[in-house]
């Protein structure tokens, strides 16, 4: 149940962010620097934005879940985001960058945004996992 709860309350979440800064804070920046590699907004495909942000949460709660060992959510869902945020955005950036005839401080700004927008994700689907108690064997 909480990996379902976690993939529509953190897919919501990204997807909300996304619209935020890419389609509303940084759109005229982002317009001059990617505008030449987008579709047109009448053809922009909303719902594969919305796919990809709920396979991104549904496969941070797996990842999480399978890695946690225990510990305050808060923290361990900052440790989890920042890691998961560095997995993807520093071979997004190098990606982009090198393959895209865009300015290396636009893959920056791009790249901090979603490093962000990950770091949050991590930290929420961390609340959402719960603290359990990891028993402690002695002797060990």
């Amino acid at each position: 149940m909480k990996l379902v709860l976690s993939t529509i309350i953190v897919g919501i979440v990204l997807f909300l962010l996304g619209w935020l800064c890419y389609g509303m804070l940084f759109m005229d920046f982002f317009n001059k620097h990617y505008g030449h590699l987008y579709r047109s907004q009448e053809d922009m495909k909303i719902w594969a934005f919305a796919v990809a942000n709920f396979a991104q949460a549904f496969f941070m709660f797996i990842i999480y879940s399978k890695g946690y060992k225990g510990g305050a959510p808060l923290m361990e869902g900052l440790r989890f985001g920042v890691i998961i945020g560095l997995f993807w955005t520093i071979p997004y950036m190098a990606f982009t960058w090198g393959g895209m005839t865009v300015t290396y401080n636009a893959v920056l700004v791009d790249g901090i945004i979603g490093f962000v927008m990950t770091v949050i994700a991590g930290i929420i689907t961390a609340y959402i996992h719960g603290k359990k108690d990891v028993a402690v064997i002695k002797g060990e």
